[in-house]
């Protein structure tokens, strides 16, 4: 049985996925054409039938741009109630006279609570794009004393 016969993964799929992206990025395919090899790509069931979907693209090289970092969802999560808190407090300062900046007692010790721990979890964590650690499996339930 050769390696074309072999059925493939959704991971494998995925990298061929990211690469027709990428292909994409770079101008070398069309909206309509990489529309046309995602269809292929996830109605492939084998290795042969992924093989033609990459055909005419140059292979990747071994070194590619860095990617830009993104910002971790829950650094998103954790400071989006401080951003639309404090818009709305300065809405309200600006509303009512603008006199003395009263939204500062609420935006810089929230804004100093938050920055704590989104330093020290992106020190010790780093930016979230990591592997993610395996969770130890949930013993099972003992099982119920019988009903009497």
């Amino acid at each position: 049985m050769g390696a074309e016969n072999v059925r493939a993964s959704d991971a494998d799929r995925e990298k061929i996925v990211e690469q027709l992206r990428l292909a994409m990025n770079e101008g070398r395919l069309t909206l309509h054409e990489y529309d046309d090899r995602l269809q292929q790509v996830y109605s492939a069931k084998t290795y042969g039938e992924l093989t033609p979907v990459l055909a005419d693209l140059p292979a990747q090289r071994g070194s590619r741009a860095p990617v830009a970092k993104r910002v971790p969802q829950w650094v998103v999560i954790m400071w989006t109630p401080w951003v639309f808190v404090n818009m709305l407090c300065l809405l309200i300062w600006v509303a009512t006279g603008a006199g003395y900046f009263w939204p500062f007692w609420v935006a810089v010790p929230w804004g100093m609570a938050l920055l704590i721990p989104t330093a020290i979890g992106i020190t010790v964590h780093g930016n979230g794009d990591g592997p993610k650690p395996e969770r130890p499996p949930t013993p099972p339930m003992p099982p119920l004393p019988p009903r009497r």
